[in-house]
């Protein structure tokens, strides 16, 4: 009986030690940015820049809405699907399939609004890309991808080459992203982006950038802005995008979140076929739903 107590307590005594050891492992991998399924945080600033290995998640824009206004944009108002699938292949590889839909691009995704609702076909352009975690924990986080992409699928197929560089510097509450990536056209570059032969912008520069607030444990709002242009007189055709939105994590497997986004508040008036458009026309709210499994 004594030798079953003394065993009882030697036991008790190493579980005691070790214990420690499990929860510091945890935390020194927490402290470098290695998440799991299980762990993976709710506040959007602190989860890494790609997803934990194993682990899928199925987001992107899971409805866009356009509400665009102006006489060369009543009819620009399409409805579009335009979800995204990561998967990360390790805790710093992660690959995806994509909808894309910067300013001056056919909508990409299922449109369901029609023809006459800005739908040049039913369903419009994809892209596959895989990303790489450069850096993982700490504040600056880094990240640089490739892939291609669908520029259009009508009128005539085009298809680019993708690449980009994201970096993100965090502090507290706050985050400040940006994510500098360029479309370089390979099929079609005679009559990119809206078949305008003799004035085509085959090749484009996209600087998105967002500040976000973790206001608490699961609510985040952010603001956004950037830069959209042609390398080919870039000049004259870019665009300064501005938008507003918040995302809401019901748990660490499921995001809400819900933007109003407009095309164009600060730059050029004129897009690259020559068409007027004017500042504020182009507005767009973009509802997503992210769940990961």
């Amino acid at each position: 009986m004594r030798l079953f107590a003394r065993l009882i307590v030697t036991s008790s005594l190493c579980l005691a030690a070790v214990q420690p050891a499990w929860a510091d492992d945890g935390d020194e991998m927490v402290a470098q940015g290695v998440y799991t399924k299980d762990n993976w945080p709710l506040e959007v600033v602190n989860r890494p820049l790609t997803l934990a290995a194993g682990m899928a998640e199925i987001g992107g824009d899971t409805l866009r809405i356009g509400i665009s206004g102006g006489d060369l944009l009543d009819a620009w108002e399409p409805i579009l699907l335009a979800p995204e699938l990561r998967y990360g292949l390790s805790g710093q590889l992660q690959i995806a399939l994509t909808h894309t839909n910067h300013t001056f691009f056919p909508p990409e995704g299922f449109c369901v609004s029609g023809e006459d609702n800005g739908c040049p076909k039913g369903y419009n352009g994809l892209g596959a890309n895989a990303e790489y975690a450069l850096t993982r924990g700490g504040n600056v986080n880094l990240s640089a991808r490739g892939g291609i992409t669908t520029g259009r699928f009508d009128p005539d197929f085009a298809l680019g080459l993708t690449a980009g560089l994201k970096i993100r510097f965090r502090g507290g509450k706050i985050a400040v992203i940006f994510d500098p990536n360029v479309y370089i056209g390979v099929i079609e570059r005679d009559t990119f982006p809206i078949g305008m032969e003799g004035n085509t912008h085959p090749d484009w520069l996209f600087i998105p950038a967002w500040i976000q607030y973790q206001f608490n444990t699961q609510a985040m709002f952010y603001l956004t802005s950037g830069l959209n242009a042609p390398f080919k007189d870039m000049g004259d055709f870019y665009q300064i995008p501005a938008g507003i939105g918040t995302s809401y994590a019901l748990n660490n497997r499921m995001d809400a979140g819900l933007e109003l986004n407009i095309g164009n508040v600060a730059g050029k008036d004129i897009g690259p076929d020559g068409a007027q458009i004017g500042k504020f026309d182009e507005r767009t709210i973009i509802l997503r739903i992210a769940i990961r499994i």
